[in-house]
């Protein structure tokens, strides 16, 4: 094992998560594992297979420096939808980048989204504040790159999808039954670990993961065809999803009105090249049969 460290933030989480474990099985780094609470199941779970736990806030820019001082790498991930407050997490991903240049990382790897402002004309404010990050990182001189998650395989199971009277499902979005990009979160750490891999490679560039490009319809019909349950799509007008009243869902129809344009990009032949398990959306539900049976 080198003794390079690549420093991974959201460890507990599901990107950063995915991430570490990746990275501890690829076997070619020493992991050290950013929570705020390192005592928690998760944070020992991942000290069991060999991740050096460490305490710190993404609010502290001291706690930050401590954290990342002597690292090869960081990847990190901040959550928008834990205080939904575009100005603090664009200042989380600020600070944390201001960190990684000065203490000298050879290589960060921010999980980020579109500037949808600079790209659609419009602010999708959850979309907007890791966006303004990724604008900022690309002035500041040290090698980086952008990955960019699509939507998760795993919101269908746990909130996309409501049950009716009648024990069906639906999906109801604003799509206007254009193809979504979407992958299993957890596809996502091994093609971040094969980029550390290959640091000069992706230099400077953004790296949009999937594992499938299809309908909703699509979508819907697979889960159909390989459960118990029935899934149907039902298409409203953005207007009516602001209007659901859960928080957030103002937000969520900008987000879908921004990936209906030609702005909104992923690669599922590169994710599959960086992860060659990248799992289709059949695969992913086929693996996870048992859990839609049970909803």
């Amino acid at each position: 094992m080198s003794e390079r460290i690549i420093t991974v933030f959201g460890a507990t989480g599901e990107q950063g998560g995915s991430v570490a474990r990746a990275l501890l099985q690829q076997g070619s780094w020493k992991v050290r594992g950013i929570t705020r609470n390192p005592d928690s199941d998760k944070a020992k779970s991942l000290k069991d297979l060999g991740a050096e736990m460490v305490k710190a806030s993404l609010d502290d820019k001291e706690s930050l420096r401590a954290a990342i001082r002597g690292s090869y790498g960081v990847f990190l991930v901040t959550n928008f939808w834990e205080f939904m407050n575009m100005e603090r997490e664009t200042k989380q991903g600020k600070d944390a980048a201001d960190v990684c240049r000065e203490e000298g990382v050879k290589h960060f790897i921010y999980s980020g989204l579109a500037p949808t402002k600079r790209l659609a004309g419009f602010v999708a404010p959850h979309l907007q504040s890791k966006g303004d990050v990724e604008d900022y990182i690309a002035t500041l001189g040290m090698p980086y790159t952008i990955v960019r998650w699509p939507f998760y395989y795993e919101n269908i199971l746990k909130t996309m999808a409501q049950k009716q009277a009648d024990g069906t499902f639906v999906i109801a979005l604003p799509m206007e039954k254009r193809p979504l990009y979407g992958i299993a979160v957890g596809d996502g750490g091994p093609a971040v670990a094969s980029i550390f891999q290959k640091s000069d490679e992706y230099a400077g560039k953004i790296v949009g993961l999937a594992g499938e490009h299809s309908t909703v319809e699509q979508y819907a019909a697979t889960v159909t065809k390989n459960t118990s349950k029935t899934f149907k799509y039902i298409e409203v007008t953005e207007e009516a999803y602001a209007g659901f009243g859960f928080p957030g869902a103002d937000d969520l129809a900008l987000m879908f009105k921004f990936f209906k344009s030609d702005a909104f990009q992923r690669d599922v032949a590169l994710t599959k090249k960086l992860n060659p398990k990248t799992q289709t959306f059949e695969e992913f539900v086929i693996a996870n049969r048992d859990k839609f049976d049970a909803l």
